[in-house]
């Protein structure tokens, strides 16, 4: 399987998990190989890599690369949380791009803003 597989399949997977959490706007889960081609070998001795999700609205999310130490439990991890580290690791601009994704119209998919 190549690397193109591998991220359809985690995109496909984070799709499933906010369809499950729609309370939540942000996930963190294991990365998956060759997800990012800017991220090559092993983590940091004591580190894992993980994938940070952030979804705009349902439909358009944003991925980013971290390594944090191997002892964190990604499940006490909640939406503040994960948002500062998204911040802290996402490439210059973010914001704005997380805010031009928020206006972006998915086709098919609910307007984010009418349930508010």
């Amino acid at each position: 399987m190549d690397a193109r597989n591998f991220s359809e399949i985690a995109v496909a997977g984070d799709a499933s998990w906010f369809d499950r959490h729609p309370d939540r706007r942000l996930r963190i889960r294991n990365l998956v190989e060759g997800e990012f081609g800017d991220v090559a070998g092993p983590p940091p001795v004591g580190m894992a890599w993980r994938t940070i999700v952030l979804e705009a609205q349902p439909g358009a999310r944003s991925r980013q690369a971290i390594a944090l130490p191997i002892g964190v439990d990604l499940d006490t991890l909640g939406d503040a949380e994960l948002f500062d580290l998204f911040l802290q690791v996402a490439p210059p601009g973010a914001r704005r791009m997380i805010a031009s994704l928020r206006k972006v119209k998915v086709p098919g998919k609910a307007d984010a803003g009418a349930a508010q």
